[in-house]
């Protein structure tokens, strides 16, 4: 009986053994959006970004020190001096219409995200072994899938799953579904007759916020129209992309002044002076509380804006923002 027993166990151990020795498989492979499958041997450690929107995603998921190489101009985003102040120093290697090949090998990342119209320079980068992930986060959807594959390209899900619950709960905290009549909104651009519609981020922000885009336009990217289509819509409200005109400069313009939002003094500019909220990234959730404070102040209070962007940079970018850092 003991020999059959030592047998047995004897064939145990090696058999565990055998599993033990078996090397696990680390790979793993991505669909980009651009389409195309990318695979790597294991997740990233390092890793270098052509623009700002991969660049603060990385650091909101607390990846910043994986970054060897970063965009052009990092000292005119005053997030970057705010939450990883060391990126500052770091190779800028492009923006969003050119990339540095060379001063990219020199940073030797394990992995480069760019946008997808930089999709010229793949092959470059893959001749010197360097794999490119390209990203076009330009809708909700497509933003949370670029934010999904950023996690599993660095091994970070876990970062990922804890924002992706943070916003669904923040989103939820508000009782928007009590509006009964939407008002209508004029997301204008960097031009006064330049303005966004229901496919872009910003149409996300609006239906959020319980209101409707008071141009009917389709297409993904900003459009232009004429002075008579924006006075024949004549919104209740105007919202002004950051970075754009001022609430005075759309004011002011003489062609504009029958406009119910001019007279009522209802023109407003997306904050923050820290980000842009209205644009992709992982703060535009606070981008649509804000415009929802705007438009029903009965729901969300302004207070409440402040409140939940303190805890979210706290969260997410390790830092307690001041009143001027939010500009609300």
């Amino acid at each position: 009986m003991k020999k059959i027993l030592s047998a047995g166990l004897c064939l145990s151990m090696f058999l565990l053994a055998g599993c033990q020795g078996q090397p696990q498989d680390t790979t793993l492979t991505i669909t980009d959006q651009a389409g195309r499958e990318v695979t790597f041997e294991e997740p990233c450690q390092t890793a270098a970004s052509g623009y700002y929107i991969t660049t603060t995603i990385m650091i909101g998921l607390q990846q910043q020190d994986k970054l060897t190489g970063i965009e052009m101009k990092p000292e005119t985003r005053p997030i970057y001096a705010k939450a990883a102040e060391e990126i500052l120093d770091l190779p800028q290697l492009g923006n969003k219409k050119m990339f540095n090949v060379e001063e990219c090998a020199k940073a030797d990342p394990d992995v480069v995200f760019l946008p997808v119209g930089l999709e010229s320079y793949v092959e470059e980068l893959e001749a010197l072994d360097i794999p490119v992930v390209l990203l076009e986060p330009e809708t909700a959807d497509d933003f949370e899938e670029a934010v999904e594959i950023i996690g599993k390209v660095m091994g970070c899900e876990d970062k990922v799953d804890e924002y992706k619950q943070y916003e669904e709960d923040l989103l939820e905290k508000y009782e928007l579904d009590e509006v009964e009549e939407e008002p209508t909104v004029y997301f204008a651009g960097s031009d006064l007759l330049t303005c966004a519609t229901d496919d872009m981020y910003q149409g996300e922000i609006l239906s959020y916020a319980q209101a409707d885009n008071a141009i009917d336009a389709e297409g993904s990217s900003w459009v232009n129209i004429d002075i008579e289509t924006l006075l024949a819509a004549n919104p209740d409200y105007v919202f002004i992309e950051a970075g754009s005109l001022s609430a005075d400069d759309f004011k002011n313009d003489a062609r504009v002044q029958e406009l119910q939002a001019v007279q009522n003094d209802n023109v407003y500019v997306f904050p923050s002076t820290l980000e842009t909220w209205d644009t992709p990234s992982l703060s535009s959730c606070l981008g649509k509380l804000w415009a929802a404070s705007i438009l029903h102040p009965e729901l969300v209070s302004m207070d409440d804006v402040e409140a939940e962007a303190v805890a979210f940079y706290e969260q997410f970018y390790g830092f307690t923002p001041e009143a001027q850092d939010l500009a609300l």
